[in-house]
């Protein structure tokens, strides 16, 4: 894990407190949950590309072109 320092306005920070007392978690619990439930898409798409570049770069013959995989990405939208 990678620690990492972000400012939240107070009243933000306050919410988050109380919700965490609430909740028996810590605060970075909820933060963590709540940016990869934000960018869970994102994220998967960022997965998908790194497990994709890593396969071409082992078999760059298998490629496929551009338009398939837009196409085939649209269809599972």
């Amino acid at each position: 894990m990678v620690r990492t320092t972000i400012y939240l306005p107070e009243e933000l920070h306050a919410g988050l407190k109380h919700l965490a007392v609430d909740m028996h978690c810590p605060m970075a619990d909820l933060l963590r949950k709540a940016v990869e439930e934000t960018y869970k898409h994102e994220l998967g798409d960022l997965r998908a590309a790194q497990k994709a570049w890593k396969s071409h770069l082992k078999s760059p013959g298998k490629a496929v072109p551009a338009r398939n995989y837009f196409a085939n990405r649209a269809k599972h939208a």
